[in-house]
């Protein structure tokens, strides 16, 4: 070191802001190394919290940005320096899986080996997950921490941690200590409730992609040639973050767009809500349930509360249209299997009705109940909706309430599946099979929801500012669920910690709403006659 460098070392030296950018080297994308200068992503870390990091307050912070941002590099680096230079500090950095660690350990080791050797500390531990030094400080990755006291907590890759050890950790952190959260949006779960509620104390940045300079192509697209989206975000990028589209950017969020599709929305996020929405392996189109739910219209009347036969208060029930005399109605129950979701919450019994003649949903009960309760519930509704055409999910506790609509209410209109002719033996009469309910299997679950979201969302290939949906929804509840529902390596199911009950109970309804339309159709031609005679009977009470 020369004296000019020791003059400015000794002049600097008690500023963690400088000793990030003067004592610390990393391995940049081009393979070079070199020292960290802030680029503009981790500048605007800093201008947030650098501050409070320089007085040593205590940082609560969530970074939301695109792929390959520098946020993690920069927390280490700030919590690599704080536990060098503050004696007896404990800095954990908590990632979703090893190999994550892996890189994001080498990254401290390589910073650490790199100092000037003048002021690089010894260590008294190296090992592939922990750095101990003799102030008594020490520094180490894991997958989760939850009986080590720290002062610094980084967590790399939030949206993707396990929901439940993530808070954990967070819960076992102090008040006055550090706490760093950043990530790429995936999907409306966990991260994004932290997203949207983030407490006192807590400050927030979200990172578009077009803050970072070197995402553009080397051939521009002519202004001319631009789509409304893309003048839309170029006003977005000036208003919000004083940034200028060129062509070159927009000839790369293009290609990125082209190349990643559905997932260019989530690795290169332009804002803070369809980052989300177009992440996380939605099975829903959830730019489109946005735009329904910005149009959804609030209840007509929220129902007196029914009680069952211990007075017990059985609660939200929501109506968008009342009976209308004329009308035909098709009903799904959906009834809670009594199993709980990755929060320990039971789930819900669910009954929906759709009109189909106003093609929409009508009204819905939810209510944690039990099924003697429910099928009163069903009974009750269903009647008044004339005499909907109902279909009890049959699946588990859903026997017990098909027993009780037919048994003891005589529920007029209970939907079956076709009757099964089975021959009893030779020379003796058919016995013929009624099999009422609706059976969810692994067959009829994706075809169901595959008819809801053609209802929902209209023609596939039609964006968000022209699909037609054919069906109308208005139900909060619903429109919520459908945001946090995914389709993920052939699972369809809720978001972790979600539920799926309106979902599926809205689905069923549907089915009867396709079936009430297509026998509608076939009266319209006046032959009834084709098919199963019993069914105008089932269906109109004829």
């Amino acid at each position: 070191m020369n004296q000019a460098s020791s003059i400015e070392v000794k002049a600097n030296l008690s500023d963690p802001l400088w000793r990030c950018q003067n004592l610390y080297v990393i391995r940049d994308k081009k393979r070079q190394r070199r020292k960290l200068r802030f680029n503009t992503c981790q500048q605007r870390i800093i201008d947030a919290v650098g501050d409070r990091f320089r007085k040593r307050l205590p940082i609560r912070h969530y970074d939301l940005k695109y792929r390959q941002g520098g946020v993690s590099t920069l927390w280490e680096l700030l919590y690599l320096d704080d536990t060098i230079f503050r004696p007896n500090t404990i800095s954990g950095i908590v990632a979703q899986k090893q190999d994550t660690n892996n890189h994001l350990w080498d990254v401290v080791r390589f910073a650490h080996a790199s100092m000037p050797s003048v002021l690089r500390p010894p260590l008294l531990k190296d090992s592939a997950k922990t750095l101990a030094f003799p102030n008594g400080s020490k520094m180490f990755v894991s997958l989760k921490v939850q009986s080590t006291t720290l002062h610094n907590l980084h967590v790399s890759e939030y949206p993707l941690c396990d929901p439940d050890e993530i808070e954990q950790t967070i819960a076992a952190v102090p008040p006055d200590a550090n706490i760093t959260l950043e990530g790429v949006a995936e999907g409306m779960n966990h991260a994004y409730d932290k997203w949207r509620s983030v407490a006192d104390g807590w400050t927030r940045c979200f990172h578009p992609w077009f803050i970072q300079k070197e995402y553009r192509d080397a051939e521009p697209i002519p202004e001319p040639q631009w789509t409304e989206a893309e003048w839309k975000l170029t006003a977005l990028a000036l208003k919000e973050y004083g940034v200028k589209l060129d062509g070159r950017q927009v000839s790369f969020r293009r290609r990125m767009h082209r190349e990643l599709k559905r997932l260019a929305l989530q690795e290169f996020a332009e804002d803070p809500i369809t980052c989300f929405l177009g992440s996380g392996y939605p099975y829903f189109d959830r730019l489109k349930v946005q735009d329904i739910q910005s149009r959804a219209r609030k209840p007509i009347k929220a129902e007196d509360p029914f009680h069952d036969r211990d007075g017990r208060e059985c609660w939200e029930t929501e109506v968008w249209e009342e009976p209308t005399p004329g009308h035909m109605y098709g009903a799904g129950a959906d009834v809670a299997e009594g199993s709980l979701n990755e929060k320990g919450d039971p789930d819900y019994s669910v009954l929906s009705v759709v009109c189909v003649d106003c093609k929409r949903v009508a009204m819905r009960y939810r209510a944690r109940v039990g099924v003697d309760t429910f099928y009163r519930v069903c009974d009750k509704h269903g009647r008044s909706y004339n005499n909907a055409l109902l279909a009890v999910e049959r699946n588990n506790h859903g026997h017990a309430v098909l027993l009780g609509l037919r048994e003891t209410s005589k529920y007029p209109r209970l939907y079956y599946e076709d009757p099964v002719e089975k021959a009893v033996s030779v020379g003796k009469p058919i016995k013929v099979d009624l099999r009422f309910g609706w059976e969810t299997t692994p067959v009829t679950k994706p075809l169901v929801l595959d008819q809801l979201k053609q209802l929902i969302e209209g023609n596939f290939e039609d964006d968000v500012d022209h699909y037609r949906p054919e069906l109308s929804l208005d139900d909060g509840e619903l429109l919520h669920e459908l945001f946090s529902f995914r389709g993920d390596k052939g699972k369809l199911q809720a978001g972790p910690g979600k539920h799926d009950d309106v979902v599926m109970a809205t689905a069923i309804a549907v089915q009867m709403y396709l079936k009430i339309r297509r026998t509608s159709s076939v009266l319209d031609q006046g032959a009834i006659h084709v098919g199963n005679p019993s069914e105008s009977k089932r269906l109109f009470g004829q």
